[in-house]
């Protein structure tokens, strides 16, 4: 049941649209749902087809669209003494309107509370997620294309004052130089074959951006936080991981650096979540601790809340809502994929992701981890690139020729990058010049 003040403010706004013609650049600011009565939702909706199709609006215009007699069309611009309180009387209206809405928002977030089969992590974001929407119709505003470039400009501005800033590159100069690091609203997958390396590629990006003053959060689905420990002092400390797993750490320099690289690495800076298994689970953590960049290890292990009728679909799901989360939270987001068995001991392709194209579709970047097989080693052997010591020398270090391929950058070139992989530091390492 409408109130009569609440059917006058409506037949204000409408009447002084009606009668004052430099009003109609507020129309877009106004629905149909923000009206109560429904002979003035028809009214509004009229305006707007009226000025979508470039037509005057007046009492005949209106009455031949809405079929409203013109008698009633009138006595809507009869109420108005003025018109100059036209913008505080829209202003009025959105705040009923939006606060409807917000009741009727609270009532679906109650029945999803009161569902008990489905789990807290769900209604809590998609009670987020319908507050979320109520604010975007409240800034629902077109904004012009001087608005625009000025934003703009101010975003060019704010990114020659750190031109110089690296905190989001990962720590291999040839690869850093080729896409400018990671950026922010940009996802990036990481594909490749099980053992080639993508958690130590994962780790080491981790690292270098948290050292960096960076917020990093490193959701990993297979491994423990000890585990995932373990392969960080491995790493800065430059101590055999299979040491560390058997406790044959013997010389007291050893141990000395393994103490001091986790003092080093003790920062709050660096998150391990290690419970995280749905994109609800990942979205919840990302509001309570506002990360710089989340690296997610690895994708195939994610699951979503939602039923899906193949796995196919879920992992469209997922990517898709991992790139919203990247515009939405303004991050950086790097999961980690596997690729098909065709791909193995072959150059991947973008076809060999696993389980679905969409991740091809929603990813900024996709970087494959690859190395060579014999057959590739032979040719670069023959061609000159490499000498055959230099792989003698890598067998020798238990270490191997990797390759990071850059197959898709929407915002720059693609290329491969050679690199050394070593295991037993837990670490790739850019290869200076050919030997």
């Amino acid at each position: 049941m409408i109130s009569n003040d609440d059917l006058i403010l409506e037949m204000q706004i409408i009447g002084s649209l009606i009668i004052d013609k430099s009003a109609i650049d507020l129309l877009p600011r106004i629905k149909e749902d923000d009206f109560l009565d429904a002979t003035n939702r028809k009214m509004i909706k009229a305006m707007h087809d009226l000025t979508n199709t470039k037509q005057d609006i007046d009492l005949f215009t209106l009455q031949k669209r809405t079929n409203i007699s013109v008698s009633t069309i009138a006595n809507m611009t009869n109420i108005i003494a003025s018109t100059a309180n036209i913008e505080s009387n829209i202003k009025l209206l959105k705040d009923k309107s939006n606060r409807r809405k917000l009741m009727t928002k609270a009532n679906k977030i109650m029945k999803m509370a009161q569902d008990t089969t489905v789990d807290m992590d769900t209604i809590k974001n998609n009670a987020m997620r319908e507050i979320e929407e109520l604010e975007d119709t409240i800034d629902d505003e077109v904004v012009t294309l001087g608005q625009a470039m000025f934003e703009t400009l101010e975003l060019l501005q704010k990114r020659y004052e750190n031109r110089g800033d690296t905190s989001f590159y990962i720590g291999i100069p040839k690869f850093d130089e080729a896409t400018a690091g990671l950026h922010e609203e940009e996802l990036t997958t990481i594909g490749a074959r099980p053992g080639v390396g993508k958690t130590i590629l994962g780790m080491q990006i981790a690292q270098n951006i948290a050292k960096k003053k960076r917020k990093v959060m490193y959701t990993s689905l297979e491994m423990s936080v000890t585990q995932l420990c373990e392969r960080i002092i491995s790493s800065s400390a430059k101590v055999n991981l299979s040491k560390l797993r058997t406790g044959d750490i013997e010389s007291g320099e050893e141990w000395s650096n393994v103490y001091n690289t986790a003092n080093e690495n003790s920062i709050d800076n660096f998150l391990l979540d290690k419970t995280s298994r749905t994109i609800q689970h990942i979205r919840t953590k990302l509001r309570k601790h506002k990360p710089d960049i989340v690296i997610i290890d690895y994708l195939q292990l994610l699951r979503s809340s939602e039923k899906h009728y193949s796995r196919e679909q879920e992992v469209a799901t997922i990517t898709r809502e991992l790139k919203l989360m990247t515009l939405e939270f303004k991050i950086p987001i790097v999961i980690l994929s596997q690729l098909n068995r065709n791909a193995e001991g072959n150059r991947p392709t973008m076809a060999d992701l696993r389980e679905s194209g969409a991740i091809e579709q929603d990813s900024d970047n996709i970087i494959f981890l690859h190395e060579p097989n014999e057959k590739d080693i032979e040719n670069l052997i023959k061609n000159n690139i490499y000498h055959h010591t230099f792989f003698d020398l890598l067998e020798e270090h238990n270490q191997k020729l990797s390759q990071l391929i850059i197959e898709k950058q929407r915002n720059g070139p693609v290329g491969t990058i050679d690199v050394i992989k070593a295991p037993s530091m837990m670490r790739f390492i850019e290869i200076d010049k050919k030997l």
